[in-house]
Order: structure tokens, then sequence, then C-alpha cells
């Protein structure tokens, strides 16, 4: 099983409530978390912000523990292979103006009731309300 990573970057806003950053895919523009593989020599924490930043232009703190993990098949990879993706909460201290793929995707800051609505997979949903139960915990 091949293993991803995603992070869920947050921030508390003016009036002090906790958004996530989202993103859209490349080819369907659905609102997700930033998600990729786990390069080598890489640990899936590191490649968690790695993915932040390419994909949607902040840079933090990311926890050492997933706070979620889940099992999925990539739309576009062959039918038999499943991925285990760990999800990692990341603080985020900057947010740049520029990034690797900001040609090619939304950002947008979200309060969680808001982002559990956008997103469309259960899996993404599940992840959100794990990270949002871990933070009001």
């Amino acid at each position: 099983m091949t293993i991803l990573s995603a992070a869920i970057p947050y921030r508390y806003n003016a009036e002090g409530e906790l958004e996530i950053l989202l993103v859209t895919s490349r080819k369907k523009r659905r609102w997700v978390l930033p998600k990729g593989h786990v390069e080598r020599g890489m640990g899936a924490r590191s490649s968690a912000a790695k993915e932040a930043f390419e994909e949607g232009g902040v840079i933090g703190r990311t926890d050492t523990e997933p706070v979620a993990n889940y099992i999925c098949k990539k739309r576009d990879a062959p039918e038999e292979e499943m991925y285990n993706v760990a999800v990692y909460p990341m603080m985020v201290l900057t947010e740049a103006p520029c990034w690797p793929e900001m040609h090619q995707r939304e950002r947008r800051w979200a309060k969680i009731s808001d982002a559990l609505h956008l997103v469309e997979t259960k899996r993404l949903r599940e992840a959100i309300a794990a990270f949002d139960r871990a933070f009001r915990a």
C-alpha cells in the first residue's frame, strides 16, 4: 500500500475563530486538503508540509502525529492500488503571495462548519471532523 500525507493548514482569524485552508483539485476543481506522495527520504510529516506549500502556499509548524488516517483509491490509479493517507495539522505562520501551483489551484480559508460542506468526500469530512474534535478538546 502506498503512503500519502495530507495537511490541514489552520489559523485563527481576527475574530479568534479557527479556519482551515482548502485547495482545489487540479482536474475536477473540488475542494480538498493539500496531499501528495511521501517522497523517498522524506517522512510523512515533512511531506505534508511540503504539499501545503506547493499546493496552498502556506508555511507553518506541522504536528508530529497525524490527527487522522484513511484509506483511499486515487481516481487515476490502477484499480488495485490503494493509498494510506496520514493527515497532519499544520499551524500556518506564513501565507506566501506566490507558490508553485498557484496557477493550477485556488485556495480558500474556511471555518470548520463551512469546510465540512465544501469537501465532497466522506473521508475528508471525517478527517476534518477529527481535527475539529482534537482542537476543541
